[in-house]
């Protein structure tokens, strides 16, 4: 609803109704004074449904009970207009009906408006409540003092609804009042609340006195004036309930509440003063009762005005109290204040700054400042005095002629209360100790407190301020851990302590040398590419020198990775990228150096990624046929595990193989490969007899005894017998060292009737030696060897003389077959046979030739 909306609408009415005023003869009093009061119900209306839609700025509760107040008075008016117009010359108890209704109106109002006025509860003193009530006592003695005089004093009619009016009406008004007046919470709305309703009980307490004497002498004047206050009240109610905030104004403190020392008697004694001298001029009298009124209100203003004495002398002695307290502090303050001038000149200094400075007052401040930074200062005093938050609210100072690296904190306040606009107040602190930690603490959170290089946040600043360095190397230690383990912690301490200092001593005074983890050192360089690979490669030689520390001689390992820095990447991406490097060269013999490339990161985050997912994975088998090349018919199967990665789709089984075996997940999957693998074998072999199964293991698997356990109950379990198991070993393996022991599990695991074959034979160098000692059945020839007839007769030669059957291990095409077949193999396996398959394409497949077997 738009602000102005009930006066835009009270007006109007008022003035319709004001010009049939003139009209008296044709007009009842009674009839345009209940239509000028009816014409409040608009400010009614308009408070409750601004407090029904949440849009009144007040108190909703307060704001309904002053709507519902209005709200009476007007329909009491608009019950007045019509009672005067159809009976106006019936009474109720020998009182007019119209004044009746409007005094029965006038309880039911002040019920509503003392409560929502005296709520929310004001906080105040003991002193500050009696004060309140005599100003109440005070005010209503006044109004009833003056209303008796001139109504009553000369003889007049007492008539009971004028009575009863004035003295319920009175009090009602000056309570609510006074209570705005003083209001100390919600006090920008009670201030006109209190007023504004003050104002509307006394319209209707004056509108019941002259619709009570409607034959009197302007009684008539008296109604309408009545009414017209009563519409005022009422707009200024739905104001400071709609919209006025009942809280713009800060709650003072108890005991100094403005209106404490308000005279609030001074109009109610002065107005009954001049009716006093205005009803004696005129011939009239004092009676007995308007005597008793005028003590009372005479006392009242007495007792009020010594309340208010004992207050002052109280709130003078704690006022008092507080001035010296403050002064005991002032002097006795270690902090420095000041206050400057508009030029910025010392007006006034505490004794902590007098102690500090000197006398400094008239003396611009300048001269407290460090030369160097005076220009600082200045500008920033300005700027606080211009706009106090123009600037930052602290600036750190340097004290003139102190040499002992003091500094101090200058903060401000705003202006002096004395002399606002003109002056600035200046606190300052010493914070030399406080900036001294702060030194000390920034400093430790840079540096490695066990080496004394830069740990990784000072590695990373210093980045930032090196815009012109090249690259970052990143070089790991190995063997540390085991040096611990077998000689004590102290001593790796003293190694570690002593590969820093070997590191700080091969790199350049510009570069920065840091200790990014528990073994690993990091160095950003001016260097360049070439340098830099140099540089990187001396400090891995420098690090894996041997170290004596305590007569104990340490060796240790060192790996380097780099990455450039340039301007485009942050430098905590380019030491990631380095630490990716370094763990792509950790693979390689101790003393490798690589650079950091996209396709390294590629294979990282793959190899990453299959580390993450394979512990969980479903791995499936599959199946790759062995055949005789005449008729194809199948003599074996090869079990093949086989993973499709979600989103990197199928593993290489050799990748698959080895990441198990770095996860120690290789014993699990191994022993799932025999179990199902022979189940199946067990049910194909009961079509197709003599059919054989062989099974890839790695070294590790077949050095474990657990490993051994679960290929015979593999075995048993499914009443197979041991030569229809064939297990692989790589000719990789039979390079790697320790073939003789591995030469000896492979030969029991003959003795007992299994067979052993060696895999992928040609894609080496392997020693003829070696190949002597294994106990192997069958030769598994790589298809690189079939690019040579001559060496593929070598080999299919090589294998039978050492008692082995050949297999040619990856026959693509007929010509493949074709060697295999004149080299004298007779077993082939390839994709020329079948790729690796599931089981049941695998039973096909030997059905197939099953049933193509003559009857």
């Amino acid at each position: 609803m738009a602000g102005g909306t009930p006066l835009r609408l009270i007006v109007p009415a008022l003035v319709v109704v004001i010009a049939h005023v003139a009209a008296f003869g044709r007009f009842p009093v009674g009839s345009v004074a209940g239509l000028l009061t009816a014409a409040s119900g608009v400010a009614a209306v308009a408070m409750a449904r601004a407090a029904f839609r949440g849009s009144a700025a007040g108190s909703r509760p307060r704001t309904l009970a002053l709507a519902a107040g209005i709200g009476l008075a007007a329909l009491a008016g608009a019950g007045g207009a019509i009672a005067s117009a159809v009976a106006p010359g019936v009474l109720v108890d020998g009182v007019p009906l119209p004044a009746e209704i409007t005094l029965v109106a006038l309880f039911l109002v002040a019920l509503l408006f003392v409560p929502a006025i005296l709520r929310p509860q004001q906080r105040r003193s003991g002193l500050a409540r009696l004060r309140a009530g005599l100003d109440v006592l005070g005010v209503w003695a006044c109004l009833m003092f003056s209303s008796w005089l001139l109504l009553f004093s000369n003889g007049g009619e007492r008539r009971g609804a004028a009575i009863t009016a004035l003295i319920f009406g009175g009090a009602a008004a000056t309570t609510v009042g006074v209570a705005g007046v003083h209001a100390v919470r919600h006090k920008a709305a009670l201030q006109w609340c209190g007023p504004a309703a003050a104002l509307l009980l006394v319209g209707m307490g004056a509108l019941v006195i002259a619709l009570d004497f409607p034959g009197k002498t302007n009684a008539a004047i008296a109604a309408v004036v009545a009414a017209v206050a009563i519409d005022v009240a009422a707009g200024l109610l739905w104001y400071a309930s709609v919209r006025l905030s009942p809280d713009d104004s800060a709650m003072p403190p108890p005991g100094s509440e403005p209106a404490a020392t308000l005279p609030l008697l001074t109009l109610p004694l002065l107005g009954s003063a001049l009716i006093t001298v205005y009803h004696l001029l005129n011939g009239g009298r004092v009676d007995a009762t308007a005597i008793m009124l005028g003590s009372l209100g005479v006392a009242a203003v007495a007792t009020r005005e010594w309340v208010s004495a004992v207050a002052l002398h109280r709130q003078a002695g704690h006022l008092a109290d507080q001035g010296n307290r403050l002064r005991s502090l002032m002097y006795g303050a270690s902090d420095v204040a000041v206050v400057l001038d508009e030029n910025l000149a010392v007006r006034w200094q505490s004794p902590a700054a007098v102690r500090w400075f000197g006398p400094a007052l008239g003396r611009s401040v300048s001269v407290l400042v460090d030369p160097e930074q005076v220009d600082e200062v200045h500008a920033y005093l300005v700027a606080r005095m211009t706009d106090p938050t123009a600037v930052e609210e602290s600036i750190v100072v340097r004290p003139r002629d102190r040499h002992d690296g003091r500094e101090t904190e200058w903060t401000t306040s705003g202006a002096d209360p004395a002399e606002p606009g003109h002056t600035l107040v200046v606190h300052l602190r010493d914070v030399t100790n406080v900036r001294t930690l702060e030194r000390a603490l920034r400093q430790a959170t840079h540096l490695d407190a066990q080496t004394g290089l830069a740990n990784r946040e000072g590695l990373l600043r210093a980045a930032e301020l090196m815009p012109d360095a090249a690259a970052m190397i990143v070089v790991e230690l190995g063997g540390l851990t085991a040096v611990g383990d077998v000689h004590g912690r102290e001593l790796a301490e003293s190694v570690l302590v002593e590969a820093a200092r070997r590191l700080r001593g091969r790199v350049a005074a510009a570069d920065v040398a840091a200790r990014v983890g528990e073994t690993r050192f990091a160095v950003l360089t001016h260097r360049g590419a070439v340098r830099a690979h140099l540089l990187a490669g001396q400090l891995v030689n420098a690090l894996s020198a041997p170290y004596t520390t305590a007569d104990t001689v340490s060796h240790l390992s060192a790996w380097a990775g780099l990455a450039d820095l340039t301007g485009d990447e942050p430098a905590d991406e380019v030491l990631r990228r380095s630490q990716l490097a370094l763990r792509s060269v950790r693979a390689e013999p101790p003393g490798a150096v690589e650079w950091y490339d996209a396709e390294m990161e590629t294979r990282l985050m793959r190899r990453s990624t299959l580390e993450q997912d394979l512990p969980g994975a479903d791995i499936d088998l599959l199946f790759q046929v062995i055949a005789d090349p005449r008729d194809r018919r199948p003599a074996g199967v090869e079990v093949v595990p086989a993973w499709r990665h979600p989103t990197l789709g199928p593993v290489p089984v050799s990748e698959l193989l080895d990441l198990a075996d770095e996860l120690g997940i290789l014993a699990k999957i191994g022993h799932r490969v025999l179990q199902t693998s022979c189940r199946l074998l067990a049910d194909w072999r009961r079509r197709h007899e003599g059919l054989w199964l062989a099974v890839g293991v790695r070294p590790r698997q077949l050095l474990d005894p657990a490993f051994q356990a679960s290929l015979h109950t593999a075995l048993e379990d499914h009443g197979l017998p041991h030569s229809a198991l064939v297990v692989e070993i790589s000719e990789d393996d039979v390079r790697s060292p320790g073939v003789g022991e591995l030469a000896a599990h492979l030969g029991r695991l003959r003795a007992e009737g299994v067979r052993t074959a060696i895999d992928n034979f040609g894609t080496g160098p392997t020693s003829l030696s070696r190949l002597r000692i294994l106990p192997a059945d069958l030769l598994k020839i790589d298809r690189e060897v079939f690019t040579e007839p001559a060496v593929m007769d070598v080999a299919v030669t090589l294998g039978r003389r050492l008692g082995m059957e050949v297999i040619a291990h990856g026959v693509g095409d007929a010509s493949d077959l074709a060697t295999a077949e004149a080299a004298g193999c007779h077993l082939v396996q390839g994709d020329l046979l079948g790729r690796p398959m599931p089981a049941e394409r695998l039973e096909a497949l030997l059905q197939e030739h099953w049933d193509a077997q003559p009857s």
